[in-house]
């Protein structure tokens, strides 16, 4: 049979090219149009619009469609729209309403989309190409903006939808001519995309709805209208499907116009507080302690303060005491020093260094610090066993951790990670360290493990930590006035007793920055102290902070006070039923 060839004279070619233009210009005109009215509303709208109509406004959703859809082309007007043919296609959508009325969604849609304008055309097989589209819509509710307040939210809905997007079309096959007449683009490409349409949904469950969209939407995809003049294809999509509400389960509407009420029965007045004064302190001891490395020239025992790192640690044991001792009235009581070496040398020549090492010490911190030497004791150990013992059991951690035992400045080099080979050897260290016997042909044995290796590496790392002095000096401060204690409460908390920080904070308004701060660093100054922690604890909830009111009052005991702040901040939470009587809360359950 012999192909027929259809001939499109120049005045029908104008007339459908006319005929396209038109109704791709009506469509997008009503597009921009649904977007504007969407703008002005929201611009016009009273502030108090979106807590006046909450009711009936739908949480986040998600949605899955599928369905039919007809593609238009110039051979077929529009007038013609029974004789498109048909095709299929789904989209996933995800929006929400920001109001009862005004919402936006998002959509992933594909479609296989079919055309007439081939040579398969009179063929039961027409053939067809794909598109995949996202699309932004904006969504007005048609059901709750003609309904009252409290009749919205009903089952059955209806909304209008407008929005712009882009489409990727693939699936053109290249060995199929596509015209009678014309060569039309078949090249997959990225285009844009407008559409409009309306639809139904119907609640069948608190979060299902089923439903319907139509929809007619436009691309400039240069395929079913390019011939013509007009490079726009226009589809009309009909859809079913599901949408599933991922918010909370919306109340059914009241009838007769009975209001759903909700009363908060949570407790909105901070009561009077069982805030507790703090034991008054007798002689305010405090004390300082650390751990001095200082270098000698080998067998000797006096400081040269210039001598190897001597400076930078002279001075870090300096600013300690000076920090403590700020206060020219303060009165050192006690000092205690204790000197250490490392076990490598003759027990007999240790002792010498400890004593002689711990005795210069004394003289220095006496003679900077102008200490009566009578008030100091100096104590010497010659060698350090039980922390070279502590470090191989604990395979180093125990000095690998910055600021603890082995450290406290950052210049002493950190130990490296105790190698393999020791850590092999931890238990034959231990127990030549264990044993009841000279200590110098302890250090022999040890010498001898595992051919000397561990021994090597802990002479180098490890003895050098092993060579300090320890000391503790205790000095008595003196009590302060209320303004002071305002000023040294956040310089020099160490100095102020409880009850000075307590009387500090009641000298601020209650609730002020001020009076929350003394509470707060008066709990952290005395970590154990369960009056301080219940103080904190009263502080935070004034301040509604009820998480730390929580940690606070989990290290305040367990007394009459703690129980009673407990019901106080059940009822502020709305935990539990409460009344008042006599300005007090009192848990009814």
């Amino acid at each position: 049979m012999n192909r027929v060839m259809v001939v499109h004279n120049i005045k029908g070619t104008r007339y459908i090219a006319y005929k396209m233009k038109k109704s791709a210009l009506r469509s997008i005109g009503l597009i921009c149009l649904l977007q504007s009215i969407c703008f002005l509303h929201l611009y016009a709208a009273p502030a108090d619009s979106c807590r006046q109509y909450q009711k009936g406004r739908d949480s986040l959703y998600v949605q899955l469609y599928g369905g039919i859809n007809k593609s238009g082309n110039e051979n077929l007007p529009l007038s013609e729209f029974s004789a498109y043919p048909w095709s299929g296609g789904m989209f996933v959508g995800i929006g929400r309403e920001m109001n009862t009325i005004w919402g936006w969604r998002a959509a992933l849609r594909f479609n296989h989309n079919k055309s007439r304008n081939v040579q398969q055309c009179e063929s039961d097989d027409t053939w067809g190409w794909n598109s995949l589209s996202l699309f932004a819509d904006a969504t007005f509710d048609l059901t709750d903006a003609f309904s009252r307040p409290e009749k919205r939210g009903r089952k059955f809905n209806a909304k209008l939808f407008a929005g712009v997007g882009v489409a990727y079309t693939f699936g053109f096959p290249e060995d199929v001519p596509l015209s009678y007449t014309e060569r039309y683009s078949a090249s997959s490409r990225l285009v844009p995309a407008a559409r409009a349409g309306l639809g139904f949904s119907y609640r069948i469950r608190p979060q299902w709805r089923v439903g319907m969209e139509l929809s007619h939407n436009i691309f400039a995809d240069q395929f079913n209208g390019v011939k013509a003049g007009a490079p726009i294809d226009m589809r009309t999509n009909l859809k079913v499907g599901i949408t599933y509400r991922l918010g909370k389960t919306p109340k059914s509407p009241r009838k007769n116009g009975e209001k759903h009420i909700v009363y908060d029965t949570r407790l909105h007045t901070v009561p009077t507080l069982p805030f507790k004064l703090p034991d008054a302190e007798g002689t305010k001891i405090r004390t300082i302690q650390g751990r001095a490395f200082l270098d000698f020239p080998v067998n000797e025992t006096v400081i040269y303060p210039d001598y190897r790192r001597n400076p930078e640690e002279l001075q870090r044991l300096s600013k300690t005491i000076e920090n403590a001792l700020f206060d020219k009235t303060f009165k050192v009581q006690r000092v205690a020093l204790h000197g250490y070496a490392s076990p490598e040398s003759p027990y007999s020549n240790n002792t010498r260094l400890a004593k002689g090492r711990t005795q210069a010490l004394k003289s220095y911190v006496c003679q900077k610090f102008g200490i009566d030497e009578s008030i100091v004791e100096a104590h010497y150990t010659p060698e350090d066993w039980n922390n070279l013992r502590t470090f191989i059991e604990t395979r180093g951690e125990s000095r690998r951790v910055k600021g603890n035992i082995w450290y406290e400045r950052e210049g002493i080099v950190e130990t490296p990670v105790m190698p393999q080979y020791v850590i092999d050897s931890r238990k034959e260290l231990l127990d030549v360290i264990d044993l009841d016997m000279d200590p110098d042909e302890k250090e022999a044995v040890l010498k001898k493990v595992d051919g000397g290796r561990p021994y090597t590496w802990l002479l180098q790392h490890v003895y050098p930590g092993l060579r300090h002095t320890d000391y503790i000096i205790e000095y008595e401060v003196r009590r302060y006035p209320v303004k002071e204690a305002c000023r040294l409460i956040y310089t020099h908390p160490e100095a102020l007793s409880l009850e000075e920080m307590y009387l500090a904070a009641q000298s601020y308004e209650e609730g002020s920055d001020g009076w929350l701060d003394a509470l707060l660093i008066a709990a952290r100054q005395y970590p154990e102290n369960e009056t301080a922690n219940l103080n904190a604890a009263c502080g935070c909830v004034k301040a509604r902070r009820m998480t730390d009111a929580r940690n606070y009052l989990n290290k305040a005991g367990s007394t009459t006070e703690t129980e009673y702040l407990k019901d106080v901040m059940d009822a502020m939470e709305g935990k539990k039923s409460w009344k008042m009587e006599n300005g007090k809360v009192i848990v009814t359950e």
